[in-house]
């Protein structure tokens, strides 16, 4: 059924973006609703130590809890749910299905950011489950200074991110899973350059042992050992709802936004990951800052 009273505001995405966003919008006495499908990103965080006010660092989904708390102190609640598709009324509303109803708003954030690209390897999956893959050098670079760093890698994004990473270790090696296939000389030129070492050909299985080592086997017999692997082959974005209303997208997909937040489509407003900006979730909740503030604002006017 469809709830005939427009919230002020659909947030679509509970991660640090919409949680944050929620948090201002209550305390603008605003009427919103937040739904989230629970695939936040956030909680894949086995500890961050570069989100401020926590100086031992702080595990994803704890960070998502306090978030959480605090917008429920704030009047607020998460909705678990997910929508299926996003419409325009004829008098400029939004009309959000989910399985059950059809929520009717007057503006809609959408922050439901990213997934990772991970790779179909032989024991991926038990390799991270114990924290010894990871993604984002901005956020725990710091915390392998000097070790033994594996990148798993395809191309031209992958030798970029190996680049960055060469500042916190030299010993530092990417692990090409396509054996070349879009690697060109200047490319290979490049990581000869900053003296990382090239891996090449099909792996077999990655797996780790009894002391935290992860071992790369290639199906050649050899094998090559890291005290971490970062995995950067990037990211795919969450924008099928903004596709069904048109919104602009850049070439890798990621929403094009005005310095409010607000897509090309009035009254749809964007947060987080799915942005294209620095992903790190200090500017994630900036940018709900700057969200909520806006539509705020845009429902003064209106």
């Amino acid at each position: 059924m469809e709830d005939d009273s427009p919230l002020d505001c659909l947030i679509i995405g509970a991660g640090p973006a919409g949680l944050t966003a929620g948090i201002n919008l209550s305390r603008f006495f605003r009427n919103i609703r937040i739904i989230d499908a629970g695939y936040s990103r956030a909680s894949l965080i086995p500890c961050t130590h570069n989100y401020p006010g926590f100086p031992e660092g702080i595990n994803g989904n704890a960070l998502l809890e306090q978030l959480r708390k605090q917008l429920r102190i704030n009047g607020g609640q998460v909705h678990q749910g997910e929508v299926l598709s996003l419409q325009r009324a004829d008098n400029g509303d939004f009309l959000a299905h989910t399985p059950t109803d059809v929520i009717r708003a007057r503006t809609v954030l959408l922050a439901t950011g990213v997934v990772d690209v991970e790779p179909e390897l032989e024991g991926f999956q038990a390799v991270k489950e114990k924290a010894l893959i990871r993604y984002c050098p901005i956020c725990d670079g710091f915390e392998f200074t000097n070790e033994r760093i594996g990148v798993i890698a395809r191309d031209e994004h992958g030798v970029h991110e190996s680049v960055f990473i060469k500042h916190f270790s030299a010993d530092l090696t990417m692990v090409d899973i396509d054996d070349g296939a879009f690697l060109d000389q200047r490319l290979t030129d490049r990581l000869s350059q900053e003296n990382i070492g090239l891996v090449q050909g099909c792996v077999d299985r990655i797996f780790a042992d009894d002391r935290d080592f992860v071992h790369v086997r290639m199906q050649d017999g050899t094998e090559h050992v890291f005290d971490v692997l970062y995995c950067a082959l990037g990211t795919r974005v969450r924008s099928a709802l903004s596709r069904e209303l048109g919104a602009r997208r850049n070439a890798d997909d990621y929403l094009i936004i005005d310095e409010h937040m607000q897509t090309g489509i009035e009254g749809l407003y964007a947060a987080g990951d799915m942005t294209n900006r620095l992903s790190q979730i200090t500017v994630a909740t900036g940018q709900a800052a700057i969200a909520a503030t806006a539509i705020h604002n845009r429902l003064q006017q209106r």
